[in-house]
């Protein structure tokens, strides 16, 4: 299944040509989680990363929709 992915904080770099605008097209397979959907686009979870679709933060194992648009986001630090 296809699934629109929008890439937020520094993600972005890993995919030269990547549009914040447009986000990307990601073909996974049917019934994938959000880590198997990471692991579809090369995105480590030692990299402090979340999956949201349709308000809310999916645990690793909750299957990711299709036709609901997904968004990967970095955790922030600082101080």
């Amino acid at each position: 299944m296809k699934i629109r992915v929008t890439l937020y904080g520094t993600l972005s770099q890993q995919f030269p040509g990547y549009q914040h605008s447009q986000g990307m097209e990601v073909e996974v397979p049917d019934g994938a989680t959000a880590k198997e959907l990471l692991a579809c686009l090369k995105i480590s979870e030692s990299q402090g990363v979340v999956v949201a679709m349709e308000g809310r933060i999916l645990k690793a194992d909750d299957a990711i929709r299709e036709g609901a648009p997904a968004h990967v986001l970095q955790s922030l630090s600082g101080g």
